[in-house]
């Protein structure tokens, strides 16, 4: 009988055996398992048309980008190149098969990001095969401002005084006029701050007019400034003319219904109609101090009696620059506040306005971002006070930076980086993205558009010591930098095809009552159709539904339905369907 031996196997064998049987396990199980999905080629585009056609896209220093869930949101370098249809530009990547959320960003020549806003983030289902998500337009301005209602200005105020010192000025070492260079730069308004009874002769009446003629003749609308005061107006200050020291609240407002008057006479009687006027200067903590000065809450000035000597002065202002216009004049009313990204404070203010019921049309605010936040909080601001008042939107004041050196022995109001807002650094081209962001902050939120504060303020032999030399326009020789171009539209635009969308505007006023009017553009002729529903859905009046050419319409909507009948107080949506697509939007009727 044979003994049993146990058989252990060579060590080389068995080692094999042990892995042949891992592969197998491998294999069963990669069987049932679905396959792992290939990275397929995907061309993402995004239709960049509207902004070089606004101006805020330049190719020669800015890029686009495409961001997604892909690479996390925040990794750089998926750089898009102009694609084969003008006005658009498209990057080719690979991604595995299945659902993706993206977006597109510009970054500035400095490094700021500009994100598509007010969208959610795009999806797509990407193809097995790969291909190419719909052409999309870069989601942000999205062509809701009616370009023949667009402001692009400046305070160029100190123009008179400054030539008549000798300061010249030129572009790429070719000397020209100033006001030539501004309107070749795309800038049609000019503002000109008037003083009651200055120590000078430049802030005075008879000069205003004399330059307010040159600017006209020169093909530019004019906004009036009236600072009330002597000389410089603004939070910090607000001293009552030295005519009218010692009046009381009543003679002084008066005083000011009857100066106002005599200043719209003048510009009247001479042919000068402005299309603005403020009534005052960064009047936020009031103007014509103490009677008319006002204070945060739980301050001095924060009385019922200090508040009525304010909006009595104001109203006086209104009253009588409306009596002075002549019939049919476009004349706006500005009141002026300088802290644009602070919302809580313009609220505190205009509310007190608007219930005393002064009459103005226009909110103009300050916004240096050294002072005054950053353009997130100035774009809070905006889309909360356009709604907030029916209010036209406008930035009266801005400024940044393109050098921190200086020319002359005046401190300036910028000296350090500190000062400087992030991706924007303190260089010619630095100041020009940031200006036209500011452009595109103010039209993108309701606004109508911005004025720069005297980018003309170069320092000159014999002139006024300038706090601002780094903040102009030109260099300190006179020399035009980029940054005076922030408000012209692309040189690309000629060559963007029209696609045939519709635009539409919010309507105005917004609140409403009884009346409003609503603005939409059409790129190409065709069909049109507006309604208006409730919020349930329910139709409440079609106001277009017709054939209609290209370019822009209005059309008003008095708050009756169909039947005539007015409609309650409350939300309705309007609707512009073209054979392209539609669009909505919300007003409030307020009864």
């Amino acid at each position: 009988m044979d003994k049993w031996i146990p058989f252990h196997g060579r060590p080389g064998i068995d080692r094999w055996n042990r892995v042949q049987r891992l592969l197998t396990w491998i294999f069963c199980c990669a069987l049932l398992l679905p396959a792992a999905a290939l990275a397929v080629p995907v061309t993402f585009q995004v239709n960049l048309g509207p902004y070089l056609a606004a101006g805020y896209f330049d190719p020669s220093t800015d890029r686009v980008e495409l961001r997604g869930d892909f690479d996390g949101w925040a990794a750089a370098g998926r750089v898009l190149q102009p694609g084969a249809v003008p006005g658009t530009w498209s990057v080719a990547i690979d991604l595995p098969a299945g659902g993706i959320a993206y977006k597109f960003l510009i970054v500035r020549s400095g490094g700021a990001e500009v994100w598509e806003e007010d969208i959610p983030n795009r999806l797509w289902q990407v193809p097995t095969g790969g291909g190419s998500p719909p052409i999309v337009d870069f989601a942000d301005l999205s062509a809701t401002l009616d370009p023949g209602a667009r402001v692009v200005g400046a305070d160029l105020s100190f123009v008179p005084l400054l030539e008549a010192l000798g300061a010249t000025y030129g572009r790429d070492g070719q000397a020209a006029p100033v006001l030539s260079l501004v309107e070749d730069a795309g800038i049609g308004l000019v503002r000109l701050r008037l003083w009651h009874t200055p120590a000078e002769p430049w802030h005075g009446l008879d000069a205003t007019i004399a330059f307010a003629h040159r600017l006209q003749d020169a093909g530019f609308e004019l906004m009036l400034d009236i600072h009330y005061s002597d000389s410089w107006a603004d939070p910090g200050q607000q001293v009552i003319p030295s005519a009218w020291q010692g009046a009381t609240v009543a003679a002084l407002v008066d005083s000011v219904g009857a100066y106002t008057t005599r200043v719209m006479d003048r510009f009247v009687a001479e042919g000068l109609v402005p299309r603005y006027v403020q009534l005052g200067n960064e009047i936020d903590a009031g103007l014509l101090w103490d009677t008319g000065r006002v204070g945060w809450p739980g301050s001095v000035w924060d009385t019922p009696a200090q508040w009525a000597g304010l909006t009595s002065l104001l109203q006086a202002a209104a009253v009588a620059t409306r009596a002075a216009l002549p019939p049919g004049a476009a004349t706006e009313l500005i009141v002026h506040l300088a802290p644009g990204g602070d919302n809580v404070r313009c609220r505190w203010f205009l509310d007190q306005l608007v219930s005393a019921g002064v009459d103005f049309d226009v909110i103009g605010l300050s916004f240096y971002p050294w002072w005054h936040g950053t353009l997130w909080q100035l774009q809070t601001n905006l889309r909360d006070l356009g709604p907030r008042y029916g209010k036209v939107l406008m930035v009266v004041e801005t400024a940044y930076p393109w050098t921190l050196a200086t020319a002359d022995a005046t401190g300036n109001f910028v000296t350090s980086v500190d000062d400087l807002t992030n991706g924007y650094p303190a260089t010619p081209n630095g100041q020009r993205d940031f200006l036209r962001d500011v452009r595109r902050v103010v039209e993108t939120s309701g606004g109508i558009g911005v004025v720069t504060w005297e980018p003309a303020f170069i320092p000159v032999d014999g002139g006024p010591g300038s706090p601002y030399e780094n903040l102009t326009l030109f260099d300190f020789t006179g020399q035009a930098l980029p940054g005076l171009d922030f408000g012209a539209a692309g040189a690309a635009a000629s060559a963007v095809p029209a696609r045939g969308f519709g635009s539409l505007l919010q309507n105005r006023p917004n609140p409403f009552n009884p009346g409003t009017e609503i603005g939409y553009r059409l790129e190409a002729a065709g069909p049109v159709r507006l309604r208006v529903y409730d919020l349930a859905g329910g139709l409440v009046r079609t106001l277009t539904d017709a054939s209609a050419d290209a370019g822009w319409h209005r059309v008003r909507w008095d708050g009756c339905d169909s039947g005539g009948r007015s409609v309650a107080s409350g939300l309705y949506l309007y609707e512009l369907v073209t054979p392209q697509g539609a669009e909505q939007r919300r007003m409030l009727l307020v009864r």
